[in-house]
């Protein structure tokens, strides 16, 4: 149950691109989902098979869908792992944005059998949505325009087992012993407690901790909510199957 947190940017903020504090405010303010980043004439070129730029969030979904079958049938397309190259070295036109745990039995780019360059990952014990995981969803649809965020839980989560042990009396993460554990814990208490003890299994909870997350997300403002309402994106949960490979949308 890893408590760090990261996220999967590629190449980042890219501080050197047309990006700038002041542009994504003012350009936030007015509803703009799509500010460049990196020069039009990379990311032209990073276009094609590898970097498929889907136009609706149906598109993107149905890639994401397609990708994991693949996967999940070991039947990959994506078998070269050599440097991305200069087409994309500087700039990134990710589709899909993704928060996921921070297990290291995830990797978001072979489960949907995706090029590096396709999703911009987020991750965080849990899967929640906290400060860190909203600002850079935020960032990934008002600046790099993805079509859909998914939220991706996943099975034998230690997170979600810890969030039950709590809501059930059998655990407790004082921060003068636990640090900072206890903080994600608490972001998925709510949704434990709210199934009733009974049924409060690892499995139900992990589904209902991920629809939680998605519900939260969709409605924040100023940027995802509105993008939501426009019909520009699409936020969406998921579960994957560690064994199988497969993902429950």
């Amino acid at each position: 149950m890893p408590a760090s947190r990261m996220s999967d940017r590629g190449n980042g903020m890219n501080e050197g691109s047309s990006f700038s504090r002041r542009g994504f405010i003012a350009s936030a303010a007015a509803g703009t989902t799509g500010l460049a980043v990196g020069s039009s004439a990379a990311l032209a070129a990073s276009n094609g098979p590898e970097f498929p730029h889907p136009k609706t969030p149906e598109e993107a979904i149905a890639l994401l869908k397609k990708g994991n079958g693949r996967y999940a049938k070991g039947k990959l397309e994506l078998r070269d792992y050599s440097p991305v190259g200069e087409r994309v070295a500087s700039s990134q036109k990710p589709f899909a944005a993704i928060i996921t745990c921070a297990d290291s039995r995830i990797s978001p780019t072979l489960v949907f059998d995706i090029h590096r360059g396709n999703l911009f990952v987020s991750r965080i014990a849990g899967n929640t949505v906290d400060t860190g995981t909203l600002g850079s969803t935020e960032y990934a649809v008002a600046v790099l325009g993805v079509k859909v965020v998914l939220v991706l839980g996943h099975s034998n989560c230690g997170a979600v087992k810890a969030a039950i042990d709590v809501a059930n009396g059998k655990a407790k993460f004082p921060r003068n012993k636990f640090g900072a554990i206890g903080s994600f814990v608490n972001l998925i208490l709510p949704t434990a407690n709210a199934v009733p003890r009974s049924r409060r299994t690892v499995p139900r909870v992990t589904v209902a901790n991920a629809r939680a997350q998605a519900a939260l997300l969709a409605g924040k403002g100023p940027i995802i909510a509105p993008a939501v309402k426009s019909g520009k994106i699409k936020v969406i949960s998921g579960v994957y199957d560690i064994a199988t490979g497969r993902v429950n949308f």
